[in-house]
């Protein structure tokens, strides 16, 4: 009886077709992470979120203020899940329970958006932002809602001044 190497391959892809949900699960988790880390190092080099003397909020005290110019700084980035973890959500939905995975999308997605917002912010030569508008918007592959594959467009909008 002859193996052949093709048949050994298509043995273990079918063999290892019920982990592919742990396996991408894994990866995707790394993968992540991996982005996580890399935008943290960015902001530590920015230094931080918005949140300074030049990029006020739309909480902080109106002040009459001039400026050279101004810009309207838009960005706008997708980002989504890997196949695994929307399996496991898939699971947790029905058991019920915070989304761990998704949080964690959400959160890469809103600080990513808001670093790139101060990176063109800083291109055009703006020193302070404001009015700063973040939007997320579910993007679903299906026309009938039933797919589970999805990924969240994040837009971010603000006024750069030039003093």
């Amino acid at each position: 009886m002859s193996v052949t190497v093709s048949s050994i391959i298509v043995g273990v892809l079918f063999a290892s077709l019920p982990l592919f949900p742990f396996i991408s699960w894994a990866m995707g988790r790394w993968y992540q992470s991996r982005l996580m880390n890399a935008l943290s190092e960015k902001e530590k080099l920015e230094g931080g979120s918005l949140q300074n003397e030049n990029h006020l909020s739309t909480a902080s005290s109106t002040v009459l203020m001039s400026a050279q110019a101004s810009a309207l700084l838009h960005v706008s980035i997708c980002v989504g899940p890997s196949m695994g973890q929307i399996f496991f959500m898939w699971f947790k939905s029905l058991v019920g329970g915070r989304l761990r995975s998704y949080e964690v999308v959400l959160e890469y997605g809103r600080r990513e958006v808001l670093f790139r917002l101060r990176e063109q912010a800083k291109a055009l030569g703006c020193t302070s932002i404001h009015n700063v508008r973040l939007e997320t918007s579910v993007i679903s592959f299906a026309q009938n809602q039933d797919s589970k594959r999805s990924s969240v467009e994040f837009l971010a909008f603000a006024t750069g001044l030039i003093h």
